[in-house]
């Protein structure tokens, strides 16, 4: 594994977070310097065939009409039938299906890893682009190779400034406010509802690292949906104080105070399902990967003994939290109720010795670090 450098250009974190995260753009010369793609245009393409990849590519000009988006699994015809220019790959969660890739990601853990949403390769020839457009998370973007010309404007977007018949929400009308060219190993953080446009000058390879934004209402869904689950179906609405009505059809405002007390008792700042329910919505995987085929092992000891160094597999999701006497482990949307230690030892880096845990685990924490290996969530280190 390389070992992760800060990419903020000497910049220490803090002053990151408190000058520039959701406030405004930041370009950082050389944040990785010297950068050489751990994967070529070619490598891309292929995986973008892939039937479980989430790929798509988008045309400006050449296609059946301007800004024509193509969504995956390519073929071999599609590629060979692409113009030569004012196109391009997109690829999502890179760095799940090419562990290789992981080492980039983790440079930005100064960002809450259980924030991060994926890593992002796109290829582009000259004039490629995906158009002026804005995002609704935080993205930073690193040059992988060949040259990128980037635009940004903070202007607010109007609904109606929108390209037509196509699906992307590309900006008709655009003006810039900064200019960058990127080369190889340069960096840019955008933050949220701030256009950008980025054009390719020659053969290029961008990376993004995109950090999860849920909306107000996937998580206020997800958390009564989380919620609902355990409510016995003997809770009902009842009224025991019902009093006599004039109109039989009016929803009073005995009703509506009835209705106001039941969220309440469930829509609190202090519900002590908060904190499990966002461990499993934050490390719920959007993408399932199956673990290559490998010997599984019968006991803790043996997977010891072979794997003295492990590692957690990019496609899998940890995080934890920690309240009194209890620890909650998070796993790709699941619970473990384990020791601070155990959770600690297991998130603090991708990789980790395990024989740190040799003696420090209860039995059902070795039987969970046994499962999760089996299960491929962990794996061996540099595999």
């Amino acid at each position: 594994m390389k070992i992760p450098i800060c990419p903020l250009g000497g910049m220490p974190a803090d002053d990151f977070l408190k000058s520039y995260w959701q406030k405004q753009p930041l370009l950082v010369r050389q944040a990785f310097a010297g950068f050489e793609s751990p994967i070529s245009a070619e490598e891309l393409a292929g995986l973008a065939c892939e039937d479980e990849v989430h790929s798509r590519i988008v045309i400006e000009k050449g296609g059946e009409y301007p800004w024509q988006a193509i969504f995956g699994p390519m073929s071999d015809d599609l590629f060979a039938g692409l113009p030569d220019s004012h196109w391009t790959l997109l690829v999502n969660d890179a760095e799940k299906w090419l562990p290789e890739l992981a080492w980039i990601v983790d440079a930005f853990r100064f960002i809450p890893e259980w924030r991060l949403d994926d890593l992002m390769v796109s290829y582009a020839p000259q004039g490629g682009s995906v158009g002026p457009h804005l995002d609704q998370y935080d993205t930073f973007i690193l040059q992988a190779g060949g040259q990128r010309r980037w635009q940004i404007s903070t202007a607010q977007v109007s609904e109606d400034n929108q390209v037509a018949d196509t699906p992307l929400r590309i900006q008709k009308d655009f003006v810039a406010e900064q200019e960058w060219l990127l080369e190889p190993g340069d960096l840019i953080y955008i933050p949220p509802g701030v256009s950008h446009y980025g054009v390719a000058l020659n053969d290029c390879l961008s990376y993004s690292i995109g950090f999860r934004a849920p909306t107000h209402a996937e998580m206020l869904g997800s958390f009564i949906d989380h919620l609902c689950q355990a409510l016995p179906a003997e809770l009902t609405y009842r009224d025991p104080g019902l009093k006599l009505q004039v109109h039989s059809n009016e929803i009073t405002a005995d009703a509506l105070s009835n209705v106001r007390e039941i969220f309440s008792h469930y829509l609190r700042p202090d519900h002590p399902e908060l904190a499990r329910w966002l461990g499993c919505f934050v490390s719920d995987a959007k993408v399932e990967l199956t673990p290559e085929n490998r010997d599984n092992f019968d006991t803790v000891d043996a997977l010891l003994t072979a794997c003295p160094v492990l590692a957690r597999h990019p496609a899998s999701r940890f995080a934890w939290h920690s309240s009194g006497n209890t620890t909650l482990l998070f796993v790709d949307g699941k619970d473990y109720a384990v020791s601070t230690v155990f959770a600690k030892t297991l998130c603090a880096n991708r990789e980790f010795g395990s024989r740190v845990l040799e003696g420090a685990m209860s039995a059902g924490e070795a039987q969970l670090l046994l499962d999760l290996y089996n299960e491929g969530k962990l794996t061996v280190a540099g595999s």
